[in-house]
Formats: structure tokens, sequence, C-alpha cells
């Protein structure tokens, strides 16, 4: 489970050429830009990811809140409006979340690692389902049928990462495409759903129904596929392809995923392509392999990053019982995160 705010230590503490009012620290698998002198080697403090979504109506987070705010649609359809944390270059330094000491959030000592974003108020932000034609919300992502879509950062998985190397089935790299999320079940009863990342979309003439009606021919009760659309009309199109396509990237029976050698024609047609590379010795190695990709689907373009997937699709406890973790692009995420 992603912890979008937590206790963390202080590792490193880098200078930066020419910077006398800044630092780089790093946190887990992160690097921070700080104020200098506001944290030592070993301090403990809350670090916040990338993506986290810190509240307008906290006066905590207020000078951060006066850079820009967004408004997001929570899982319960009310609206929540806030900063949105996300990767930046600060004097030629990446800079990827933010770092708080303790005691500016009035919170007390508490064991590394411990979760403090329902405490805090922080969620994930998710950017609005696509304006053109993307349906109705009826309810909450249908999590009986498959897991959401949100594979852990390499980042933080810390030591986790090296025990990954000794997975009896190995691994396989996949190119990560930025669109927006797409699950189509056929359920046991042969009724279908058809989901975005967060929520069940009525039937409709729409953006994820139009994509789902072909791949519910395929499916049997039971099943489920989960793809990437992308194109035109989508998350701004990044890729610079021309109409709407799909890119699976799981297939699900049951909830458990169908290793990719035993994919049917159909679904490895689809498939999101995979790339000729093997695991990195370490995290660092991983993030550093992603950075600057460029896409197979689209040569020239940046891809968003790696996922990695275990060739037998295994549930892994080290990986929260999912069978895939993703390393994006910090140079992706410069330009378009």
């Amino acid at each position: 489970m992603r912890k979008l705010a937590r206790i963390e230590k202080v590792e490193t503490i880098e200078a930066i050429a020419g910077a006398d009012a800044i630092e780089a620290v790093k946190v887990g698998g992160w690097r921070v830009v700080v104020r200098k002198g506001e944290f030592a080697v070993g301090d403990h403090g809350v670090y916040f990811e990338i993506d986290s979504l810190l509240p307008e109506a906290d006066p905590r987070f207020a000078a951060f809140c006066a850079r820009g705010v967004r408004d997001m649609l929570r899982d319960d359809s009310t609206t929540v409006r806030g900063h949105v944390l996300r990767t930046v270059k600060l004097r030629g330094v990446v800079s990827q979340g933010l770092l708080m000491p303790v005691a500016a959030l009035g919170l007390s000592a508490l064991p590394l690692g411990t979760d403090v974003a329902a405490q805090l108020g922080i969620v994930k932000f998710e950017p609005p389902l696509p304006a053109n034609g993307s349906g109705d919300q009826v309810g909450p992502f249908p999590t009986h049928i498959a897991s959401k879509t949100d594979a852990e950062r390499v980042q933080n998985l810390g030591d986790v990462f090296a025990t990954l190397h000794a997975h009896p089935a190995g691994w396989v790299a996949t190119e990560k495409v930025d669109g927006t999320s797409l699950t189509v079940a056929r359920n046991e009863d042969g009724t279908a759903s058809v989901a975005s990342r967060n929520w069940l979309i009525a039937e409709g003439a729409n953006l994820y129904w139009d994509a789902a009606r072909p791949l519910l021919d395929q499916l049997t009760p039971g099943m489920a596929v989960q793809a990437e659309i992308f194109g035109e009309g989508v998350q701004g199109n990044p890729l610079k392809v021309r109409g709407r396509r799909v890119a699976v990237f799981n297939l699900v029976r049951n909830r458990e995923a169908i290793p990719r050698a035993q994919w049917p024609a159909w679904a490895l047609a689809l498939a999101v392509p995979e790339l000729n590379v093997t695991l990195p010795a370490s995290v660092a190695d991983a993030v550093a392999q992603a950075d600057g990709i460029t896409s197979a689907i689209a040569p020239g373009q940046l891809a968003e990053g790696i996922v990695w997937q275990a060739r037998d699709g295994a549930a892994l406890p080290q990986l929260d019982g999912r069978h895939q973790f993703k390393v994006i692009s910090n140079r992706w995420l410069l330009k378009h995160g």
C-alpha cells in the first residue's frame, strides 16, 4: 500500500553547486531539495510523495497552496482542493516530493515508516476523466473483479528490491504508457463491468465503453482485462499518435493475473510492448535505466517509463500481493508530470 506521507530518515545530504540557500537530501529512494541546514543526517521528517495533494484548508500547507491549487473529485463524490506535488528541477537537481520537519507539522515522535497521510488529510491526486465523452461515474472501482491499476514505484521498494532478483520465474520489462486506465470484466453472471482507474462507468457512447466493447467479446465469465487508452484527446497525447488505441497490460481470471506467456493471441496483439532490458542491480540503477527511454510504440517520443512484471504473474508479498512495479522516467515527469 502506497504511503503518500510517512516518517522517513535523512540518509545523506548533498551540496548543490552554486546554491547558498538549498541542498539535497536523500530519503528512501527519493532525492528532495530542502532549505540548507533544515535537516541533519539521521533526522526524521515527514516525506510527502509526488502526486500528493496538500489540502488548501490546512494552514500548515498555505505556503505551498499559494503556488497553485487544483480540484479533485474524491471516491465519496466530494471535492478537495489543494497543491499537487510534482517532480521539479532546482539548480539542475531533480527534486521529488516534499520533506518537512515533524515538529513543524505538530506531530509527536513516531517510528520510521509510520503512515501519517490520513492524519494530515493527504490524498493522491487523480486527474479528472477525459472530457470527451468519458461517461458517468456510477460507483467505485469494482475491486471484487480486479485490483486497481496502481503499481508501486521502485523508489519505495528499498531493501525489498534486492529480493526480487531471486524470483525464480524472472521478470519481463514492458513500456509504461501514459493514458487513462481501463478495466473491462465479464462477471460470473455474464454481465459486463467497465471502469476507469477509480470509478465504475455507466454503459453508453463514451470513451471507456467504446474501447471496452471489442474486449468484452473475448472475455469469459470471471475474466478481466486491464489496459491503457491512449492517443488523441487523452492526457494530451504525449506519444503524438493518431486516433485512439488500447494497450493491454494485465489479463486476470478470478482476480489472479494470467502470465503473459499464456495470453491468447488477441491479448498479445494489443499488449504493451516488451523491452529488451534486464532487471537492474539497484533502485538507483533502475531509475537511471528508465530515465529518458524512448517509446517502442512511438519511436522518437519519450516513454513514460518501465513496468516490470513477474513472468509467472505471481502475487508477491514484497509487492503487497501484486506481480508488478513501475519505474517512471524523470525526464518524462519533468516534461509531462
